[in-house]
């Protein structure tokens, strides 16, 4: 194998290293969105029938922090997406 060879080669690892990584980041972001809605709605002060929350307040909660959530995960989604673009481009595979 040629230098040019062995450096393209060194380059396609850290691309695909690189879109690994990026993807990992993207798996957490859409886990974070997620988790962010899930810890939106309010806990009860006990866990007894006279102290649960109404489903009124559980909706509003959820609908409050659903913006943020969704804006999480979507950065999520895309650096997924593009980390992906980059592990399949360090294969070797241009086609669309």
């Amino acid at each position: 194998m040629t230098d040019v060879d062995q450096r393209a080669a060194e380059q396609r690892g850290k691309r695909a290293r690189a879109g690994l990584v990026l993807i990992a980041l993207g798996i957490f972001g859409m886990l974070w969105g997620v988790f962010h809605i899930l810890d939106s709605v309010p806990k009860p002060a006990k866990r007894e029938f006279a102290y649960r929350t109404t489903d009124f307040q559980a909706r509003s909660a959820v609908h409050d922090s659903f913006f943020g959530g969704f804006a999480r995960a979507m950065v999520g989604l895309g650096l997924a997406l593009y980390g992906g673009r980059l592990r399949k481009r360090a294969s070797g595979d241009e086609s669309p």
